[in-house]
């Protein structure tokens, strides 16, 4: 009882330096943070450190007066990114949200990436010290390691084993990150719990922002585990292989670091991204891309869930000829047999042209309505999105350019005003959709990614329903 009382007055009142020694001095020491997202575990960890809670709340606050007098979507955006790692990223996932975010807000958050700057290398090199199975100097050729990037949860290096000459890319955690990050998506979590509480009292929306936020930090919290990210990328490289899919995965040099989180040495690739590529190489490599982009959705059930350009690079083998080359797994989402079948219900069902059944029962199977809600209203508004947006190749929205940016702000639009939910591994198909549809158009100015993606889509769809279409 004494301790909540401790940090009520802690909430409540503006600290000192003598405020923040007095609790330190009454509450007892947090437990260490959970291995796996728990906001119950997050909750206890931080009602032991009401200081630390304070000072980033009054950080996080002192942002939101200027958000009221200029709320543009470029304010909201620098304002992310100022907050750091944790709300750039929940930035970037609201950015493929229409159901929650206005339309015009959208474009603004889609821009926003990871530019942090760089930490000293003798930090990132003692992190190596005491996390590699051997010191550096047995591992990596002497002066081999050079940082070639920066991110908000970590940086690269590029350095030469000693015992084969092979060069690797060797990623390491930022220090501090994982206590940072978690403060700020506890605190992110409490601001998402009065979000649910008061956006249905005025607009038509579910309650949802929670669930959002427990998708995102437990994704989130995953890429803080290089473990599971190599994990990740052997699972692709091994189950993408199986297939006869054409896309080099990195090897995960994991003998080196058996048991750290912090260290990932993986094979170099030493490429260029694919939205740099002349026209005749992205025309020949979008294919393999699409085939990659649906092998995972449909078939594999594990989905890589940050698409951008610099994942996808274009490798020349030893034949001059060029190939795919995926990279940066550690943010992976799961796609269940069920969701797999419903999805490719939906796939069916477009293909057919048979908008009624997509809408009334495809869309409450994968989650974007109640399986109670009376669809009567939105099936002229969605079918004619459909129809006119997709597939009708007569249509004006059909000539331009990018078909999937032509009809998203109509879809957007009906997201936002009607009871939507975007199932969160939905919100990053449309995502890496736009990704490859973007990079391909530059290579082909008709290129038609609903075209480019029927051929595999309806081979599922014969293997599991016995689609003859």
């Amino acid at each position: 009882m004494a301790h909540r009382k401790v940090i009520g007055m802690a909430i409540g009142l503006p600290t000192t330096l003598g405020a923040y020694e007095f609790l330190h001095s009454t509450i007892s020491p947090s437990p260490p943070l959970p291995l796996e997202y728990s906001p119950t575990m997050l909750s206890i960890h931080y009602a032991n450190k009401p200081f630390t809670l304070l000072t980033r709340v009054l950080t996080v606050a002192s942002k939101i007066p200027p958000l009221l007098i200029n709320n543009s979507p470029e304010k909201l955006t620098s304002t992310l990114i100022s907050l750091g790692p944790a709300w750039i990223k929940f930035g970037q996932q609201l950015s493929i949200r229409p159901d929650i975010i206005p339309p015009h807000y959208l474009t603004g958050l889609s821009r926003l990436h990871d530019n942090c700057p760089s930490f000293p290398d003798e930090e990132a090199f003692a992190i190596m010290e005491s996390e590699l199975s051997s010191p550096p100097s047995e591992i990596f050729h002497p002066g081999s390691l050079t940082r070639v990037a920066a991110a908000s949860l970590g940086q690269v290096y590029r350095g030469r084993l000693l015992s084969t000459g092979e060069s690797v890319a060797v990623k390491v955690q930022r220090p501090g990150i994982s206590s940072a990050v978690s403060l700020d998506l506890y605190i992110a979590r409490l601001i998402c719990q009065a979000a649910d509480v008061l956006v249905p009292m005025v607009s038509e929306q579910k309650s949802m922002y929670v669930q959002l936020c427990d998708c995102f930090a437990g994704g989130s919290w995953g890429e803080l585990d290089y473990i599971r990210e190599g994990k990740n990328q052997e699972l692709f490289r091994h189950e993408l292989g199986k297939r006869g899919v054409k896309v080099k995965i990195p090897r995960v040099h994991s003998e080196l670091h058996p048991s750290s989180s912090k260290i990932l040495i993986t094979s170099w690739v030493d490429g260029v991204k694919l939205s740099s590529c002349p026209p005749s190489v992205i025309n020949r490599l979008i294919p393999v891309g699409v085939e990659l982009f649906l092998t995972q959705l449909l078939d594999i059930g594990k989905f890589h869930s940050d698409p951008h350009p610099g994942n996808l690079l274009v490798v020349t083998g030893e034949d001059g000829e060029p190939s795919l080359s995926l990279i940066d797994f550690g943010l992976c989402a799961d796609v269940d047999d069920r969701e797999r079948r419903a999805m490719t219900g939906a796939i069916v069902n477009l293909l057919r042209g048979d908008y009624e059944l997509l809408i009334r029962r495809d869309a409450k199977e994968l989650g974007f309505l109640d399986m109670a809600y009376d669809t009567r209203e939105i099936e002229p508004l969605l079918t004619k999105v459909l129809r006119d947006g997709l597939l009708e190749g007569g249509s004006n929205l059909r000539k331009r350019k990018d078909k999937l940016k032509a009809i998203s702000g109509e879809l957007n639009e009906i997201f936002f005003k009607y009871e939507f939910s975007v199932p969160p591994f939905f919100a990053l198909v449309t995502r890496g959709l736009g990704l490859l549809e973007g990079i391909a158009l530059k290579g082909d100015e008709e290129f038609d990614i609903f075209k480019a993606a029927m051929p595999y889509a309806k081979r599922r769809a014969k293997i599991i329903f016995g689609y003859q279409g």
